[in-house]
């Protein structure tokens, strides 16, 4: 937690000298990056739990940004949440994502949502709907992979929200 912090800290820094151009549709990917490791703190306080159920995972991902469901990402709508980014030019198809980046995959069983910790690792709820006693056995863990079991990497986009309320 105290190197989350610090690197929250570095990149809130980094995202305060960096101001977006005149002509720039949204702000820099700093700040973005920024905002993400807000709800990477957040979301850090729900790790080992059972807050969301086992398909909880659009729930915990509004949770970490400070949404619901109704001003968030809809449950059992992650796909479409994508697929709305994508079309408006914001989904991007390859790994590495970016600190904070939801990280969308589909597999048999359905869709996913994941928050990007920045270094390979993907925070996410609803783990056991994956398949019951993986990891810790808890809804809400730490994943090795975008690429878990039999879901597959659709894409990755940076939340259209703040993760701070303004």
């Amino acid at each position: 937690m105290k190197r989350l912090l610090s690197v929250l800290g570095s990149v809130t820094a980094i995202a305060c000298v960096v101001a977006a151009p005149a002509h720039a549709a949204g702000p820099p990917d700093a700040v973005k990056i920024a905002n993400g490791a807000v709800a990477v703190a957040r979301g850090s306080t729900l790790l080992h739990t059972n807050t969301f159920g086992r398909y909880g995972c659009e729930d915990f991902v509004d949770a970490a940004y400070g949404r619901t469901t109704a001003n968030g990402i809809p449950h059992d709508g992650a796909m479409a949440f994508y697929h709305r980014l994508a079309a408006r030019g914001e989904g991007h198809s390859r790994l590495p994502a970016p600190l904070g980046a939801l990280v969308f995959s589909q597999g048999e069983d359905g869709d996913h949502v994941d928050i990007s910790m920045g270094n390979g690792q993907y925070m996410s709820g609803g783990v056991q709907g994956f398949g019951p006693g993986w990891g810790d056995g808890t809804n809400n863990q730490i994943l090795p992979s975008a690429n878990l079991g039999h879901w597959h990497l659709v894409g990755w986009a940076f939340a259209p929200w703040s993760a701070t309320g303004f």
